[in-house]
């Protein structure tokens, strides 16, 4: 080292530096689940720096990384500024199995790694051929060319999945005018964000859309006033797929014309069929379509909403490749409000009971309407005929459209028996879509009352804690204006009975307007008069606070009038009645009251005047009824507020009873018990133990089933001790007999006193069928088995029957027991003998 230059010197040690104290960039991410971030260098990047996954001692270096592991991992750039050699993509997998499907997608920005360009991908994918609609209606795109970038740097691409490629749909900025896209058979939604800019995600909605026949469908709804919107064809400025269709749907404001103008095409050599755009729209309830070829520059102009689709032909791929052609399509959208009179035919003369208002908004406007040619401020459709009816420049928000319905019947007789929902006919189209009241007039016959019910389930009153929060108010009050309440569906009221006629209104809850198919939940019917002025029937639920107020709470009962609530539970249970609020007016006749009386009962459980003080909660075990009737107010009103809440009944002396009784009947028990084991036992020591000998050899009881043992099985033979007397007790008894009559006794023991034979006997089976045709030769001396005649035979059991052909020692012995106990039987008591449980227990015999 003393020998080199001093230049070389330096050059060494500036190597050394370089080597050991390169620049690195660190930093931590992390992925959550069901994401892949990949991170790779840019095409057009030269640079040498590589990406750096996990800690000091397990990193791995190389030109690109892919983090799948959900959680927090090190990652490690070896160069100072990474963003300009990397990107980064952000992949997340969006699937539909079934349906109902649907997914809220929420951008979500790795703060890390927002100094790199991001691109986000959510990927459409599902086991079975479906329509993905990606619903961007919130806030809308606004589609570019391709070559073009959005002045916030968030830039969409929509790409369709096609069998042999992907299809590039098209590149979008946020707000605009397209609400929607349907994709057939999935595909891809890409999001791509400049590095160092601050992501401004725009949530979207990606659910399970309807089916479609096209590649894809864009929904555009046109805004109201003057527009321009320009639209490219898929793979622009390529070729469009070969033999394919896609849609665009333009939803056009009322009163505005559209014009359709392409701005440039270029069409492909053609084997089969011929590309083309197809418009498709409505008029007068009839769909029609209209084919223009793309070479037609006239622009195609329309005033209703329609649909144009872009369809390609079989093309010559050979030609197509070698001229470098192809379909491709770029168009404008145009709209502006219209400044002619716009003519409507409304016909509802099968509608004899609908009546329609239309009127303007706002006093100074230039709209002008007409009814059958006369111009109006306000016009009103009568019912049962056909009108004409005019608009000239009515913007829709100008215009206020009420729908009346009358619902009634003169006579109970002639009222429909069933009862009837409260719905909206279909409207006529060209009516303004600014719907902003349903009123349906319910008239009740002369001494009639008018039920309404809840189409499904039951009823409940908006009040304070059970507001109703749909997007639609139910209002209730009779036909002068007098208020009874506010409904929703959801609740414990099963039926409101009003004596008198009624009025059901439906308008929107915020300053927005009805949808013409917006659902009612109310049906109406009609029934005898009642005596009070309202009925309300309930069924409280158990375990929650039912609340109840009184008509038109809380401005008060209208004067004079009666209200009940017929107040049905399940037995077994009380009714806890709380009076939440209560105001009293001053009365100048008559007085208010609140009275409760449980049901077929006619004596009061509570009454109160608006002069006296009662209790503010009681307590009811059974169904009842509520009473609140108003006075003739001189100042001040009469409301009623109160909640019911069911719960099991905290009765003490019941459960007392019936411990006691129990008590009671479980000592007697014990000692019935008692008694019957001190006299078993007595009896048990009384019993005697009585030896029984079986000359057969086998020692069964009466009783027992089943086949004995044969005696050299059975040692039953051997005994310890016999007494002499059981044995030969027969023998003395027979020699007092003799003595007594001189006869020989019969059935007894008698020595043989003739010769014998010196030749042991033969042991010869009794059964066995001679071998010869002669008879058999009978031996002297031996023993032969006793066949009684056929006729004194006893009847064979099924168990002889089914064993005749066993020929086993075993059964012929057991056939010797059948026969040798027929005596035995005969002699025995007519009256069978049941074996005691103790002498089953113990042995008859001590054995050894």
């Amino acid at each position: 080292m003393k020998e080199l230059p001093r230049v070389l010197r330096a050059a060494y040690f500036m190597f050394l530096f370089g080597i050991f104290a390169s620049p690195v960039w660190s930093l931590t991410v992390t992925v959550d689940p069901g994401t892949v971030v990949s991170i790779n260098r840019t095409d057009t990047s030269e640079s040498k720096c590589t990406v750096c996954v996990g800690g000091d001692d397990k990193s791995f270096c190389q030109s690109g990384a892919v983090l799948r592991d959900a959680g927090s991992v090190s990652v490690t750039f070896t160069c100072t500024e990474p963003w300009d050699v990397f990107i980064v993509e952000i992949m997340k997998v969006i699937e539909c199995k079934t349906k109902p499907c649907r997914h809220a997608v929420m951008p979500v920005d790795s703060q890390p790694l927002s100094v790199f360009n991001r691109t986000f991908h959510w990927c459409l994918r599902a086991p079975v051929r479906m329509t993905f609609h990606v619903d961007f209606s919130k806030k809308g795109l606004t589609q570019i060319p391709p070559s073009d970038t959005c002045p916030d740097e968030h830039t969409y691409n929509l790409v369709a999945l096609e069998t042999t490629k992907n299809v590039h749909l098209g590149s979008f900025c946020a707000i605009g005018t397209i609400t929607g896209v349907q994709i057939l058979n999935g595909g891809k939604v890409v999001l791509t964000v400049a590095g160092k800019k601050k992501l401004e995600p725009q949530a979207f909605d990606v659910f399970w859309g309807e089916d479609i026949k096209s590649l894809a469908v864009v929904s555009v709804d046109l805004p109201k006033g003057q527009s321009t919107q320009e639209f490219f064809s898929p793979n622009y400025p390529l070729s469009f797929p070969d033999d394919d269709l896609m849609t665009w749907d333009f939803g056009v404001p009322r009163f505005h014309e559209t014009k359709v103008k392409i701005l440039r095409h270029m069409e492909p050599r053609c084997r089969k069929k011929e590309p083309g755009v197809e418009y498709e729209f409505e008029h007068k309830q009839e769909l029609i379509k209209v084919v223009k070829r793309l070479s037609d520059n006239k622009p195609t102009e329309l005033e209703v909403p329609f649909k144009l689709s872009l369809r390609n032909c079989e093309m010559d791929q050979v030609r197509t490749r070698a001229e470098a052609l192809g379909l491709s399509l770029h168009f404008s959208v145009s709209s502006i409000r219209s400044g002619s009179e716009l003519l409507c035919e409304v016909d509802l003369s099968e509608e004899n009971s609908l009546s329609l208002h239309i009127a303007k908004k706002a006093t100074g406007s230039t709209c002008i309407l007409k009814l059958d040619g006369v111009s109006q401020e306000s016009v009103i459709v009568p019912p049962g005929k056909k009108s004409t009816l005019s608009f000239k420049d009515c913007p829709e928000e100008d215009l206020l459209l009420t729908v009346n319905k009358t619902i009634g019947c003169q006579d109970l007789q002639d009222c429909p028996p069933l009862p009837v929902p409260l719905t909206v006919p279909v409207l006529e189209r060209c009516l303004p879509e600014s719907l902003k009241t349903v009123h349906w007039n319910i008239q009740a016959p002369d001494h009639g009352t008018v039920e309404l019910q809840a189409y499904t389930g039951k009823l409940r009153q908006s009040l304070p804690g059970q507001e109703c929060n749909g997007s639609v108010n139910f209002s209730v009050a009779e036909s002068d204006g007098t208020a009874i309440g506010r409904f929703c569906p959801t609740g414990f009221i099963s039926k409101l009975q009003v004596r008198g006629n009624v009025t059901v209104s439906a308008s929107p809850r915020n300053d927005e307007f009805l949808s013409q198919t917006f659902q009612t939940f109310f049906k109406a019917s009609f029934t005898k008069e009642i005596k009070e002025t309202y009925i309300f029937h309930i069924t409280p639920e158990k375990d929650k606070k039912n609340l109840l107020a009184s008509p038109g709470w809380p401005a008060g009962m209208k004067a004079s009038s009666t209200a009940s609530w017929i107040t049905n539970f399940a037995p077994r249970l009380d009714a806890h009645l709380t009076f939440t609020m209560v105001t009293q007016p001053k009365c100048s006749a008559r007085h208010t009251g609140i009275q409760v009386q449980t049901l077929g009962s006619q004596e009061e459980m509570y009454s109160r005047r608006e002069d006296e003080e009662g209790d503010s909660e009681i307590v009811i075990p059974e169904s009842f009824y509520l009473n609140v009737s108003n006075c003739l107010p001189e100042k001040g009103s009469f409301s009623v507020m109160g909640e019911i809440t069911l719960m099991k009944p905290r009765r003490i002396i019941l459960p007392v009873i019936l411990g006691v009784v129990g008590t009671l009947l479980l000592g007697m028990f014990i000692a019935l018990v008692a008694v019957c084991v001190v006299i078993r036992k007595k009896k048990k020591q009384m019993a005697h133990e009585v030896a029984i000998y079986n000359p057969n050899g086998h020692s069964f009881l009466p009783g027992l089933h089943g086949m004995p043992k044969t005696i050299e099985d059975d040692d039953a033979h051997i005994y310890d001790y016999i007494e002499d007397t059981l044995v030969y007790g027969h023998l003395l008894r027979d020699e007092l007999e003799m003595d007594q009559y001189g006869a020989p006794a019969v059935d007894t023991y008698q020595p043989f006193n003739g010769p014998t034979e010196t030749t042991p006997l033969k042991d010869t089976d009794p059964l066995k069928e001679p071998s010869g045709e002669g008879e058999m030769e009978m031996e002297v001396g031996e023993y032969r088995l006793f066949i009684p005649p056929t006729e004194s035979a006893p009847p064979a059991s099924e168990t002889d029957a089914s064993q005749e052909d066993t020929n086993s020692p075993t059964d012929l012995r057991l056939v010797e027991n059948d026969l040798y106990s027929v005596g035995r039987d005969e002699e025995s008591s007519p009256t069978p003998l049941t074996p005691c449980p103790e002498a089953l227990q113990a042995p008859v015999f001590r054995r050894s």
